[in-house]
């Protein structure tokens, strides 16, 4: 089961992953957590160029290329 969560900054995102953490264990199931960007390594260190206020000049296409970069180190390194 893959269950992803997303919003703006300070939603409750964190919170709801929690509580339903707790729910799915509960039942025994095994859950793993991973932010995006990051979760890896290398995703870790895309994160921080993209979080950087020293790249705001970055064009649209770089910061979509990062993106999946960073989701492709994920998927490769921890979901699959």
């Amino acid at each position: 089961m893959f269950i992803s969560f997303e919003g703006i900054d300070f939603c409750g995102k964190t919170t709801q992953i929690e509580l339903l953490k707790k729910y799915l264990e509960s039942f025994g199931r095994k859950v793993f957590i991973v932010r995006e960007p990051g979760g890896t390594t290398i995703s870790e260190q895309i994160r921080g160029i993209l979080l950087n206020k020293k790249h705001l000049e970055m064009c649209d296409e770089t910061e979509i290329f990062l993106f999946s970069g960073a989701r492709a180190q994920v998927v490769r390194e921890v979901i699959r």
